[in-house]
């Protein structure tokens, strides 16, 4: 970009303008005040461009910072997320659940046969109006998934105590019923 400097209007002197017309003085007045404008402008580029740089070597930090302590939380990931999936038992009218999480062996659990499944969602949402129009709109497969995987829902926290209170989750029976408890 070629830039614009002072000598575009400084080849008379300001002393001497009195000797242009008035067209003239107000056309060259106008180019100076622009180019007052535009300096303005092209500094606050330089200043925002150098506050840019800064940033970037701020972020630049703290990426090694994360990079260097994230092996010391990467067990967290392996213990805490986990991947659900839902099964059909072959010639049966019944499903059941898998929680798999990476270096540990998989949690499985009964749902039921669809009916049962239905019948308990409704029950256990009987009160709660938006949950029964959301289960029946997407159906009882995709609606358990997420309240499942929910991050910041009960089954999740309910997990993530469990996690907590034994990591390979072997001392707990997981199935419909702990997850969707009907009093």
């Amino acid at each position: 970009m070629k830039t614009i400097d002072e000598r575009r209007f400084t080849f008379i002197p300001q002393k001497k303008w009195k000797n242009l017309s008035d067209e003239e003085r107000k056309t060259l007045g106008s180019y100076k005040s622009y180019y007052g404008h535009y300096m303005k402008v092209e500094d606050e580029i330089i200043e925002l461009e150098n506050r840019i740089l800064k940033l970037k070597d701020k972020k630049s930090t703290y990426l090694g910072k994360m990079k260097s302590l994230n092996y010391k939380i990467d067990y967290l990931r392996n213990d805490y997320n986990y991947s659900w999936s839902i099964s059909k038992i072959k010639k049966k009218n019944y499903y059941n659940f898998t929680i798999s999480r990476r270096g540990y062996p998989t949690k499985t659990g009964g749902l039921g046969s669809e009916k049962i499944i239905m019948e308990h969602l409704n029950t256990f949402y009987k009160r709660k109006k938006k949950r029964l129009e959301e289960l029946n709109k997407i159906g009882w497969e995709m609606f358990v998934r997420k309240r499942v995987m929910d991050s910041e829902g009960r089954i999740r926290n309910m997990l993530v105590d469990m996690v907590s209170q034994d990591v390979s989750l072997k001392k707990f029976s997981i199935n419909r019923n702990t997850l969707f408890p009907i009093k």
